[in-house]
């Protein structure tokens, strides 16, 4: 299928942040698939290196280590690809997160409130001032922010995790009103129950979660969980959507679940 989104891909370059995260990897094998030139850009050395060996060689590909916490390393990633590729970056995907329980009557989560709002949040503002640029150059872009039902929904024992998920919605509706104009769209991917191995790997430390994971799966009209694919499937669609009146859009990858 994705012949279908075949691209003149000379010009056309997407940066992807936690390419080594729970999404990363369909991510950059999708937009590779199309055409696109891909900086793979990871916070860690190691999981870059495991990223290579899971995807191995092609020639749109460079892995770029990247924190997008810190404004340095960001500019140090940005000379790095437009080294290898140029100055043509036409897609930024922010997918870099964490995902980790910080319970509210826990007093032992409060630096982990503090990362994790730093890098699903500030690590998207950051990246997201640095690449926007490039593109408003160019006058077109199209930025990707995956955030998560978390956002809108709230999570039980995970509210900083929620809390910096509604600020990334909140913040792509934003910047989709500041950049529109320059020829740049700015939309978010929602997804809802697409981490089948998080979900698994829950199941053998709690069997409960086995019962939960049944009821929920009743609450979705599309009878399945997602996966990390399905939400490759949708930024590939917002990376390669040829109208610029598709902004600032939250499109929910939920299954159903928050209209069933």
């Amino acid at each position: 299928m994705h012949s279908n989104y075949q691209i003149k891909s000379q010009d056309r370059i997407a940066v992807v942040t936690g390419a080594a995260g729970r999404f990363g990897h369909q991510i950059v094998l999708q937009l590779l698939a199309a055409g696109f030139y891909v900086a793979a850009t990871d916070a860690s050395e190691e999981k870059l290196a495991n990223l290579q060996t899971y995807l191995g060689s092609f020639e749109r590909l460079g892995l770029v280590f990247m924190d997008a916490c810190n404004s340095q390393s960001i500019q140090k990633a940005g000379e790095q690809i437009t080294n290898l590729f140029g100055e043509q970056i036409f897609v930024l995907v922010n997918n870099a997160d964490i995902l980790e329980p910080t319970p509210i009557l826990s007093s032992e989560h409060h630096d982990q409130v503090r990362e994790i709002i730093d890098t699903n949040l500030i690590g998207t503002y950051n990246c997201t001032s640095f690449f926007s640029r490039f593109m408003v150059k160019r006058k077109s872009g199209r930025i990707i922010n995956i955030a998560s039902i978390a956002g809108t929904w709230g999570a039980s024992f995970a509210s900083a995790y929620a809390a910096s998920k509604a600020g990334m919605i909140a913040a792509s509706r934003s910047w989709a009103r500041e950049l529109g104009s320059y020829g740049v769209c700015v939309n978010a991917i929602a997804p809802g129950s697409c981490h089948p191995n998080t979900l698994e790997s829950a199941e053998q430390q709690n069997p409960s979660v086995s019962l939960k994971r049944k009821i929920l799966l009743d609450y979705i009209p599309s009878s399945r969980f997602g996966n990390p694919e399905d939400v490759a499937e949708v930024v590939l669609f917002l990376a390669t959507c040829k109208t610029d009146y598709l902004n600032g859009a939250i499109l929910d990858l939920d299954g159903g679940i928050n209209k069933g």
